[in-house]
């Protein structure tokens, strides 16, 4: 079993509902916001897993890489970002 790839798509699932259900999608500093971090943790974690930081055992995760990363990866880290920005917003934190 693929326990890596499970678990992320099940928190990144969740997170899309969390997202759907306040209906942020049309915010576009969520969408902005959404790139940059993607973007980030590519970088961040193609970089410190070619230099060797760390690793990924192949035996949990799909095999699908952007480099060393799995994908997987990019998408805990989006689950990540979406549930806390849903979690602050649906706080009535302010727009913007």
């Amino acid at each position: 079993m693929r326990e890596y790839t499970v678990t992320s798509l099940g928190a990144l699932l969740l997170a899309l509902t969390f997202v759907a259900v306040c209906d942020l999608w049309r915010d576009p500093a969520l969408c902005l916001g959404l790139l940059v971090f993607a973007a980030m943790t590519v970088a961040a974690d193609v970089a410190l897993t070619a230099i060797g930081i760390y690793g990924y055992d192949r035996r949990f995760n799909a095999g699908v890489y952007l480099g060393r990363m799995p994908l997987e990866d990019l998408a805990y880290g989006v689950a990540l970002y979406l549930t806390a920005v849903t979690a602050y917003r649906g706080r009535g934190a302010p727009d913007g």
